[in-house]
């Protein structure tokens, strides 16, 4: 399986010698030492076959973390393949919201999870999240925050469970290092290691390593200063930039490879720091396009799509650019050559910046040694490392803790919300770790908490720090720090689902728009499809990218997704089996995406992050939920689309390079040729833009040194004041010519002209020492607070939340589902017209006259809503066209629960049908139900895929309209758990770009 390091794939029957021979002594070790470190090459598979020696040992139930979300899913796949067992059953996984395991009926013995998920189970169930035998840490040498964090509670939770058993693995750990670290563990505990043997007698393929001065030889090259001309130095404090000399040496290497090398299955691999060094090497390839066939490797290309193109070519010679995306669990088949540039990019806080940088930095050597694990698997390989020997022994032997780098915020919070006592204390919690980050980071990140009022300061100097509503709300979410901020700002104002998904852009790679490697002038046509960014709306290019990945999502959602909801509609109407549907629609979504210069898979990814999201929002019910807008692509304009075929003229260089997997058949591939495809004025783009530009002002003042309050301040005086010009930009440089005829000042203390760079996601590179201003300026008059407040939690529920519920007027009748014991029909003639009510009870009841129904029309008997809205209307007399509200009261028995999803699904489906058919666009629907089972369920998703979108959510009022019977489930911190009034509306496709379904759901509805 590709896109997770397989080292013993071909070998899934039968594990490899050396980790077989340990089986015995791994489960020994296990049972007698609480903490056991077992150290192995990339290839000697401990990370399938370990787990499952523990559980064959009944060591069940086993907890394996990996570091990558697709590597978690991949391993689970494979060891589910080696037991024969489905996923979910044995072997199960869990990432963000899919948890595709099921421990609690012991079905699953082997549970695979991110460090991510793991913190979160801690910081909600303390202790008792660690409900296994045998806790496994795999990649241990990746020291991101999560790894670190998860081992500090991992140990502190071990203080009070004596039976938990922690397994550390890693191919290059440092061994003393973890030793000393739980080394307090207990009296008498240490900490054994296993180390896989990798000598010759158990390697089948040998590597072979060699650096600038063997590499100097083999190419015949001046031998003299090699560290300074391609190192800038001779250690590793010397800058770690890339200069053309590196490039061309790498081009002259690779050419030598393939000279020396009659074998063109033997594939190459080289590893460069960034996206723009990848671009660059691919250049200057282009010289010799009919040698190799180039692959790229980079978050911001779909790396399954990418693997899977990754066939060995018997005419061409692999060569694949990669990023350390290939350093770990990623498995490029024949790669028999490893070209090491020595190089990473890392991402620290830039503290005057207020925002997360990135630079070049030396690779460790535990990083080196991963590389090499790249190569050696099916042949033997050769590593070139692009230093000289000297500079290699200079190098640091692990990675800077990632925990050591950043601002914390995130951490520091996720600590702050925990329900467990052992970890809520950050500054307790944080000095545990591997590494302990100075206390100062730590103030720094509470203080920066505080002001955004996502923590309250303790009252006491014992006290702690409390996380308040929105803070919590903000620790849950799916998203990154920053992404979870500026989402909850956009839902704050109306616009919800464009938060959402801008906030998710932020954080995922890859986007939704096609950007083939290479191709600037391709990419920017494909961008400007969705949104020009030289329109006049004047935005970064972050931000214009964020925007135009937002249309192309809402063009998908309106053109394809639309279509074929209708389709599905249509085939549940005809009352055919939809099991091919699903498989259908796959393979005719590639079809339309390429059409179109998008990746379907970006876009699923997009709308399941969604659903996580709004699944959080729900369990939360921060006061927005009350009244929702619809999408704003949903929302009444004159857009219309009709594609146009064409196929897609090549630019003269497009032949020029094999491109990687997403554009390799640009050529071949028919477009529509219908440009734009969304326009300026369509789906809001204009508004969005607008708040979007706001909404980053905002954030970024809150961060500046001077906080929001003195800047109004300041801008408050600018507007009683009399201001001169601006200072000339020029005079700043010290280049003005004009002298007293400048129309701008050369006064030094004249404002300086707004720094155009500092008001956008990407920020200025310059800090402090930028020339221009970064005030938040007098514009900040009108824009400085866009958001009302904080984004606080819903009310209780009143009696005028009733009144909400019915049609305004008393006009239209409203129908009653699913009303047990017909209190709640009672309840509501008090606030509208008897008459005017029809009920369904799914029971029989006596009842004896007019006096007591008050005129309320009663069908009783009627168990299944889909019957009542599709199945006869001679037997069961509904006044359709007359309503415009149907409530369902979903409080399902305990024997319907297996039932739920597909009962709620096929009632969205019939009611869908049944408006669309007979044109009821007045027809509200009215979901009453608990909250969490709201979530559960994913009644929204389900609602939403029927055109039915959620416009309003409030507490269910008990006290007005009777007890709701559904039991509430028990949640964590500030979470609820109620029943909740969901007012849906219905949004039809529009007849101008789709056609009259209205005739065809009829028909189908005859047919059927």
């Amino acid at each position: 399986m590709q896109g997770v390091e397989q080292e013993d794939a071909p070998r899934r029957r039968r594990p490899p010698v050396a980790t077989e021979a340990l089986r015995d002594r791994i489960v020994e070790k296990v049972k007698e030492n609480r903490v056991t470190l077992i150290v192995g090459d990339t290839g000697c598979g401990k990370s399938s076959m370990v787990p499952q020696f523990l559980l064959e040992g009944n060591l069940e139930p086993i907890m394996c973390t990996q570091p990558r979300r697709f590597a978690v899913v991949a391993i689970a796949q494979m060891v589910a393949e080696s037991r024969n067992c489905q996923v979910g059953e044995e072997v199960g996984y869990h990432i963000g919201h899919s948890n595709v395991s099921n421990l609690n009926s012991k079905r699953s013995k082997i549970v695979f999870k991110t460090a991510g998920v793991v913190l979160e189970q801690m910081r909600d169930k303390g202790l008792a999240a660690l409900k296994y035998k045998v806790i496994i840490l795999d990649e241990i040498h990746e020291r991101s925050v999560e790894s670190d964090l998860v081992l500090a509670c991992v140990k502190q939770f071990m203080m009070k469970k004596n039976d938990l058993r922690l397994v550390l693995m890693s191919a290059t750990a440092d061994i003393t290092r973890y030793k000393e670290y739980f080394r307090d563990l207990g009296r008498g505990e240490r900490v054994e290691v296993i180390a896989i043997p990798t000598s010759p007698r158990t390697r089948i393929f040998q590597r072979e390593v060699l650096y600038l001065e063997q590499i100097a030889d083999i190419l015949k090259m001046n031998s003299e200063s090699l560290s300074t001309k391609y190192c800038s130095g001779e250690d590793a404090d010397a800058d770690a930039g890339l200069n053309s000399d590196v490039y061309q040496l790498i081009h002259e290497l690779l050419l030598h490879i393939h000279r020396s090398d009659p074998d063109l299955e033997n594939s190459i691999l080289v590893f460069l720091p960034t996206y723009y060094a990848l671009e660059q090497q691919w250049i200057r390839l282009s010289s010799v396009r009919s040698v190799f066939k180039v692959h790229i490797l980079h978050r911001s290309i779909d790396t399954d799509e990418a693997l899977q193109t990754m066939k060995v070519s018997k005419s061409c010679r692999k060569v694949i650019l990669a990023t350390n995306i290939a350093e770990s669990s990623v498995t490029i088949p024949g790669v028999a050559y490893v070209i090491d540039s020595c190089r990473s990019l890392q991402v620290y806080w830039d503290p005057i910046r207020k925002t997360d940088s990135a630079g070049l930095v030396w690779a460790s050597k535990s990083q080196a040694e991963q590389r090499k694990g790249r190569t050696g698997r099916t042949c033997d390989g050769q590593i070139y490392r692009l230093v000289t020997g000297p500079f290699y022994n200079s190098l640091d032997d692990h990675e800077h803790p990632a925990i050591l780098r950043l601002s914390l915020r995130e951490q520091v919070l996720m600590v702050c919300c925990a329900e467990s006592r052992a970890m809520n204390d950050p500054n307790v919690v944080l000095q545990k770790v591997l590494d302990p980050p100075n206390l100062d980071v730590i103030q720094d990140a509470l203080d920066s908490l505080v002001q955004i009022h996502a923590l309250v300061k303790p009252t006491s100097p014992r006290g702690r720090y409390e996380p308040t509503f929105y803070g919590c709300l903000l620790n849950s979410l799916p998203l990154s720090f920053d992404a979870s901020v500026l989402a909850l700002k956009f839902a704050e104002i109306g616009f919800l689902h464009e938060g959402i998904l801008i906030g998710i852009m932020l954080d995922i790679q890859p986007l939704p728009i096609l950007q083939p490697f290479g191709y600037q002038a391709l990419c920017k046509m494909f961008r400007d499809n969705y949104f020009d960014e030289d329109s006049n709306l004047k935005i970064g290019k972050k931000e214009a990218t964020l925007i135009g990945n937002l249309c192309a999502f809402q063009f998908w959602q309106r053109m394809f997704k639309d279509k074929y909801r209708q389709e599905y509609l249509k085939m549940v109407a005809d009352a055919q089996e939809p099991t091919a549907y699903h498989a259908f629609i796959s393979k005719q979504e590639e079809v339309w995406c390429a059409f179109h210069n998008l990746l379907p898979a970006a876009l699923n990814n997009i709308s399941e992050i969604y659903d996580d999201v709004m699944c959080t929002l729900h369990r939360f019910r921060p006061s927005f939920l009350v009244e929702i807008d619809p999408p704003k692509y949903l929302l009444p304009s004159e857009f219309h689309h009709v594609c146009l075929h064409h196929k897609v003229l090549e630019p003269e260089d497009m032949n020029s390079l094999s491109l990687e997997s997403e554009s390799s058949h640009l050529g071949s591939q028919r477009k529509c040729a219908a440009t734009p495809y969304v326009s300026a004025t369509d789906f809001g783009v204009t508004l969005t833009v607008v708040v979007l530009k706001a909404l980053i002002k905002e954030m970024k003042t809150q961060l500046a040194e001077d906080n929001v309050v003195s800047c109004r301040e300041r801008v408050s005086g600018y507007a009683q004041q009399t201001v001169e010009s601006e200072m000339c930009v020029f005079f700043i440089r010290g280049s003005c010519t004009r002298g007293n005829t400048c129309p701008f000042s050369h006064s030094s203390r004249a404002p300086k002209p707004v720094c155009k760079f500092f008001l956008t996601l990407q920020g200025c590179r310059n800090g402090s020492s930028c020339s221009f201003s970064h005030d938040c300026g007098s514009s900040n008059l009108k824009t400085s607070s866009i958001t009302s407040g904080i984004c606080s939690q819903e009310d209780m529920p009143t009696a005028v939340c009733c009144a909400k519920l019915l049609p305004a007027g008393g006009d239209g009748h409203v129908l009653i589902m699913n009303d047990k014991n017909l209190q709640f029909s009672y309840k509501i003639c008090h606030y509208y017209d008897p008459t005017k009510i029809v009920t369904c009870t799914p029971g029989l009841h006596s009842v004896e006259s007019d006096s007591v129904t008050n005129g309320i029309m009663i069908l009783q008997n009627v168990a299944d809503p889909c019957r009542l809205i599709l199945g006869g209307e001679r037997k069961l007399p509904v006044p359709w066209a007359k309503l415009q509200r149907v409530f369902w009261f979903a409080d399902f028995d305990s024997d319907e629960s297996m039932n739920e999803r597909v009962l709620l699904q096929k009632f969205f489906e019939h009611i869908a049908i049944k408006t669309l058919s007979e044109t009821l666009p007045n027809l509200q629907v009215v979901l009453i139900m608990n909250n969490t089972k709201f979530v559960h369920l994913q009644a929204e998703r389900l609602a939403r895929e029927c055109f039915y979108f959620l416009r309003e959510s409030f507490m269910f009022d008990e006290g007005t309209l009777g007890w709701f019977s559904d039991a509430p489930s028990y949640p964590n911190g500030m979470q609820v758990s109620a029943p909740v009034a969901y007012v849906f509306n219905m949004h039809p496709p529009t007849g101008i770009q789709f056609g009259d379904y209205q005739t065809e759901l009829r028909k189908a509805l005859r047919r059927a």
